[in-house]
């Protein structure tokens, strides 16, 4: 099955952006760069003044990122950038490792050659953005590589539900890597495993490289994260 070659956000892409759409990007960009902490009220005239929309699609943006975890819309209290919990990323932790597990599998046995090459320039890209300390460029560059590696399982929809969960754990990851026990340094070096792993179209490495990842930032946030964070 041929699919499109990704590039930033490509699965983000796929259709026409309605003002919706647009606004909830930027809110969502927002929101998991720390810009927007939580408990950040949000405010449907302020942000469509900002943002140069209606009310309208900013009242629907919110709702969007409402169903993706990333806002909490509550009655009483009206919206607000939704709490880091240690509960949430463990749910997060889960989900990921199943589906995310299989497509690092799946990927590495049916990728391409020029694929590997790709994703080997992406994570020279990757370690230039780490030693400029761009935590920004070191993501961008990080979510292109694993969609290279994802869409070679010809499964556009999976990797679209991977892609939706990366975003959703950004947040924790990024608070993970204020944390001492993890760096850029160690993303990169399980990133060069699993290239490595990619490269020899060993599924069953890929999958262990990709878990040991995500098992070593959820331990790390687990042991020192403190609790809710609402500030």
């Amino acid at each position: 099955m041929n699919m499109p070659e990704p590039g930033p956000g490509a699965t983000a892409r796929r259709r026409r952006l309605t003002a919706r759409d647009v606004v909830a990007e930027e809110l969502r960009r927002e929101i998991v760069s720390g810009r927007m902490p939580p408990g950040t009220k949000l405010n449907p005239q302020e942000l469509a003044e900002r943002l140069g929309v209606s009310q309208t699609p900013a009242r629907e943006a919110i709702q969007l990122l409402a169903t993706e975890g990333l806002v909490r819309n509550d009655p009483f209290r009206g919206a607000q950038v939704s709490p880091l919990t240690v509960e949430e990323y463990e749910e997060l932790y889960l989900m990921r490792v199943g589906i995310e597990g299989f497509a690092a599998r799946l990927g590495a046995e049916r990728i391409s050659g020029d694929r590997v090459d790709q994703m080997a320039e992406l994570l020279a890209d990757m370690e230039r953005a780490a030693k400029a300390d761009d935590i920004d460029r070191f993501y961008e560059y990080d979510h292109r590589f694993h969609e290279l590696h994802y869409y070679a399982t010809g499964r556009e929809s999976l990797v679209r539900r991977i892609m939706n969960l990366r975003v959703a754990t950004e947040r924790y990851a990024r608070v993970a890597y204020r944390m001492p026990k993890v760096t850029m340094a160690d993303t990169l070096a399980n990133h060069r495993s699993l290239l490595d792993a990619v490269r020899a179209r060993d599924g069953a490495a890929s999958e262990a490289a990709l878990k040991e990842d995500l098992s070593r930032t959820l331990e790390v946030f687990t042991a020192g994260f403190p609790g809710d964070s609402t500030e």
